[in-house]
């Protein structure tokens, strides 16, 4: 218990429960205002102790519970990563490619290599064939002479082939697991027979398993990621890897050029196919991290410098239910600033209008606490005098090493804070 106006700690309790804290509260009866958390454990105690006391519920708690509320709906709406259209502001203009040359640079080597036997049934030339495909008569004849398994190797990188190899021995694997269990054997003796673990093998029977590894084609954070969505939309336009590398060395990429041609050389691979290459105007993506979209709901706009005000209103735009969120969490955080209690009921319902269920819990539970709400807006005292406290108590109990019993922490403390507040 903390003195409003002087910020002294007055006493302590070492229990949460209803009766004790009713009994502790008893005993002082001059209590008149209460600040505290949304506990309704608390809000009773303090009710049947002191029916005339007011009760405050703390602002940072309430605030804390809706922006929480409204992350838990987010996470089950957005992924990951959140792709919106990229910002006029952020799009440097190039033409879109308009030359075969740049069509061509798009081509993976298997594209190329399919193009080339389209040509070659149609009657083109060696020659012709290598100027309409851009393609080295090299390359040309070293494509015509490989076998299968040679064009193979080519097309796919030694990691896709690691990967695949991996993939086919897994699911081998898992098709061995559940054959021997549908021919009756125990998961107890599969384990045995196979080797394997027994969380392996319940994973094995799962009609949902899949043997390719969740992070399989994820880029892990690194120099070129700031720059991954305008390197995909110009290796889309066919633009020169030379020419990519220099602009993005002009924006501040410090990274090495073999990093970047590995990255173009990926996309091709296994990137290109999400972009939208069916219409004339190129539709282009950036990717947001959820992370910092969160962090939105937390601060203001201004002071998120990860998100523009460009790219926050193409997230509304693109993802209606982040939106709603937004604006309803930053309304009910503006009834605190007007300081009218008589809001609270036109916002409560506009939440309720929304339809998202960890919003409607979030209502009830101000429903129960309707007064000490309502008493949040409009008066001026909150928590954070005893969430201060709690942290002194904690430096105390360290410096005890935990060794000593309830009754010597309250003594030290009451009697640090008699030094700190002599009258």
């Amino acid at each position: 218990m903390v003195d409003v106006s002087s910020h002294r700690i007055i006493d302590m309790i070492d229990s949460r429960e209803y009766d004790d804290v009713k009994k502790w509260l008893q005993t002082y009866p001059n209590l008149q205002i209460v600040s505290r958390d949304g506990s309704i454990t608390y809000h009773n105690a303090i009710t049947d102790a002191h029916p005339n006391a007011l009760q405050v519920s703390d602002r940072f708690h309430i605030l804390k519970n809706l922006t929480d509320y409204g992350r838990d709906y987010l996470k089950k709406e957005l992924g990951q990563k959140i792709a919106i259209p990229v910002t006029d502001e952020a799009v440097e203009q190039f033409p879109f490619p308009a030359t075969q040359a740049d069509e061509n640079r798009t081509l993976t080597l298997k594209e190329k290599y399919d193009q080339m036997q389209k040509l070659t049934a149609l009657g083109y030339t060696k020659t012709r064939i290598c100027e309409n495909l851009n393609m080295d008569v090299r390359v040309y004849e070293k494509l015509l002479s490989s076998s299968p398994d040679e064009l193979d190797k080519r097309f796919g990188s030694s990691r896709m082939i690691n990967h695949e190899e991996k993939v086919q021995r897994k699911m081998a694997l898992a098709n061995e697991v559940r054959e021997l269990k549908y021919s009756g054997i125990s998961k107890r003796e599969i384990t045995r027979r196979t080797g394997l673990a027994s969380q392996t093998v319940n994973k094995y029977l799962d009609e949902n398993f899949t043997p390719v590894h969740a992070s399989y084609g994820k880029k892990k954070a690194g120099t070129l990621t700031p720059y991954m969505a305008e390197i995909d939309r110009m290796a889309a336009q066919g633009i020169m890897g030379t020419v990519i590398l220099q602009r993005m060395q002009e924006k501040g990429y410090s990274g090495s050029d073999s990093n970047l041609r590995h990255y173009v050389s990926d996309w091709k691979k296994r990137r290109k196919q999400c972009y939208n290459q069916e219409n004339t105007v190129y539709e282009h993506k950036q990717f947001l991290d959820r992370k910092h979209v969160f962090q939105l709901l937390y601060h203001p706009a201004s002071e998120v410098k990860s998100i523009s005000q460009a790219q926050l209103v193409s997230l509304f735009r693109n993802y209606p239910c982040f939106e709603k969120v937004y604006t309803i969490i930053w309304g009910f955080k503006t009834l605190f600033a007007t300081k009218d209690p008589s809001l609270l009921e036109v916002w409560m319902a506009n939440a309720n209008g929304l339809g998202i269920r960890e919003i409607n819990s979030f209502v009830g539970g101000i429903k129960r606490d309707l007064d000490g709400v309502r008493n949040a807006i409009a008066l001026p005292h909150s928590n954070g005098l005893a969430e201060g406290s709690v942290n002194k108590l904690k430096l105390i109990k360290r410096i005890m090493y935990g060794r000593c019993n309830f009754d010597t922490l309250k003594t030290k403390t009451l009697a640090l804070e008699s030094l700190r507040h002599p009258n």
